[in-house]
């Protein structure tokens, strides 16, 4: 199960456009004019510094992660003697924010998070690899995320999408890490025979998360994309994954209309004793009103294991990419500031519960160590994530629309698990034909 991404395969200017088609003609448009490779102060030697950065981002314009990300931006000015710009905008326009600049050709500086792979084709991103080599990161989730052998994006944080459980009833009825799928289903109703009211398993069961399906199909042995981009969804092993999935929900051991918001609730109200989130489930028990002993309780999961195949979660994390050329050196400056400077990470996991990608940084975090959650979530979970091979594609919200799209038809009885997989194989490839 430790494939990674085809890295040797360029995307194309089709590929962008299609991983931009939901913005419309105006962000089509606008990045038409800058599809041609960078010019030549953005490749090797070109690199320049500059004053002023622009940082475009949603975290400074976010409760939860403000005040750790303004730290670390604080710090970087003041070591720096540099100035850092905000280019604030909601996470959801993020795509249209970055087309935007890429269009109008004000793209200089640092971006966040966001959907890095849409700016790729244009050739205006730094190639961060210098970066990443001089750091110990994770190295399948970097080899995953190259593009044509170069790395774009460098990752703050480093996780996966993982199950967390209430300690308290999961040691009643069996429940831990390391299960079979048929005895993890047997916890499950162990705990709907003891308390009705209760939702044993959290699971999303409808969008705008039912990517989460793509876990459990590498769980059983399902590639879903392969390497060579090639779509398996639809085989054996992805339709076995898929049925058991909506026996569960059929079985009453998950809700049906759940998204991550939601189960986000019933978790932090005591309502559910499992779901599947980030390493920032327990900072959400909090947030949703959580008792502290529910809090106290909260522990991750190994995914179940099905036929003895490797547990799987879908990579997730947090990371930085920036312009090429003008301002190349001051960008991957501040980049390595946030990513491997010690305040800085200290910052960002003591505001936002976010625990540094750099195993030499996390190392040194006062606290970390002892963080019982955190180290846990860890080995339950980071250790056995990777991205999905479609992840460094522009198409790839295209992609994970899709397969939302077609489980969600799936889990709603819409169309049956076989005849649902096949359509949506025929869709995932239409959308990866585009970036040929």
């Amino acid at each position: 199960m430790s494939r990674t991404p085809d890295t040797h395969r360029p995307l194309s200017r089709r590929g962008l456009l299609a991983g931009i088609g939901a913005l419309g003609a105006l962000g089509a448009a606008g990045l038409t004019g800058c599809s041609t490779p960078a010019p030549a102060e953005g490749r090797a030697g070109g690199a320049t510094e500059i004053g002023t950065i622009n940082f475009y981002n949603n975290v400074l314009g976010e409760e939860s992660q403000k005040a750790a990300w303004q730290t670390a931006v604080d710090g970087w000015q003041k070591r720096s003697g540099r100035t850092v710009k905000p280019v604030i905008y909601p996470y959801d326009q993020a795509s249209t924010q970055l087309a935007l600049a890429a269009r109008s050709g004000d793209f200089t500086g640092v971006g966040q998070a966001g959907p890095w792979q849409v700016l790729v084709p244009t050739g205006i991103l730094a190639d961060v690899s210098d970066l990443a080599a001089g750091m110990s990161l994770p190295t399948r989730t970097v080899d995953s995320l190259r593009v044509d052998g170069k790395l774009y994006y460098l990752p703050v944080n480093a996780s996966g999408i993982g199950m967390v459980c209430d300690g308290r009833i999961a040691d009643e009825v069996g429940l831990r890490s390391g299960l079979s799928v048929e005895d993890f289903a047997a916890a499950l109703e162990r705990i709907r025979k003891q308390d009705g009211k209760l939702v044993p398993y959290a699971a999303v069961t409808k969008n705008p998360d039912l990517k989460d399906a793509v876990h459990w199909m590498w769980g059983w042995g399902s590639p879903v994309v392969t390497d060579s981009l090639e779509v398996t969804i639809g085989d054996a092993e992805s339709v076995a994954a898929v049925s058991w999935y909506k026996q569960l929900q059929d079985a009453g051991l998950t809700k049906s209309g759940v998204a991550r918001g939601d189960a986000r609730i019933l978790f932090g109200r005591g309502q559910a004793v499992v779901y599947d989130d980030a390493p920032l489930a327990r900072k959400f028990v909090t947030t949703n009103g959580g008792s502290a002993e529910l809090v106290a309780a909260i522990r991750p999961l190994e995914r179940p294991r099905a036929k003895g195949a490797p547990s799987c979660n879908r990579f997730w994390g947090s990371g930085l990419f920036c312009s090429a050329g003008k301002g190349e050196r001051t960008s991957k400056d501040f980049i390595a500031y946030v990513a491997g400077d010690l305040s800085a990470a200290t910052a960002l996991y003591q505001q936002s519960a976010l625990a540094p990608a750099d195993a030499k940084v996390a190392a040194q975090v006062p606290g970390l160590a002892q963080d019982a959650f955190q180290n846990d979530f860890r080995t339950e979970v980071a250790d056995h994530a990777r991205a999905a091979a479609w992840d460094r594609l522009a198409s790839y919200a295209q992609i994970d629309t899709a397969i939302g799209d077609g489980v969600a038809a799936i889990m709603a009885g819409q169309s049956q698990v076989q005849s649902g997989l096949n359509a949506l194989r025929k869709k995932v490839e239409d959308i990866l034909a585009q970036n040929a």
